[in-house]
């Protein structure tokens, strides 16, 4: 089975967590993408979220990786690397992003948004559990 490896960003301001939404898909998902060949995991970041959202990656720490199932293609599987970071700038939908949306932990209770699987069962546990959302 192909396993693609995506860097993710989690951007967190007052307990709420940046989420983003591409165009033509329902379900909300953390930025990142994958990485390009002779790049490095904080070069990818810095790409995709001036790429995604036209803001500018200031720092950027390790904070776990997941192996899941890919949402949209059951034959693939995902390795997300995710970093918490901070930025410069507010972030503006770009390219193929939709919108964007500030997620609490009161959202992922009352099911507010759809999520990708493996944000929603593994990722935003995972934050609140480090008292982070």
């Amino acid at each position: 089975m192909k396993v693609t490896t995506r860097v993710v960003a989690v951007i967190i301001q007052d307990h709420k967590l940046l989420l983003e939404k591409g165009k033509g898909y329902n379900e909300l998902w953390v930025p990142g993408g994958k990485i390009e060949p002779h790049e490095s995991e904080l070069d990818c970041l810095k790409r995709e979220l001036a790429e995604e959202l036209n803001i500018e990656l200031v720092s950027a720490n390790f904070f776990k990786k997941y192996l899941s199932k890919h949402f949209y293609d059951h034959n693939r599987l995902t390795k997300d690397r995710v970093y918490l970071t901070t930025v410069n700038g507010a972030p503006q939908p770009q390219n193929e992003i939709e919108s964007v949306v500030w997620f609490t932990k009161e959202d992922l209770a009352s099911k507010k948004y759809q999520l990708i699987t493996n944000t929603e069962e593994n990722l935003i546990p995972d934050l609140i559990q480090a008292g982070l959302l």
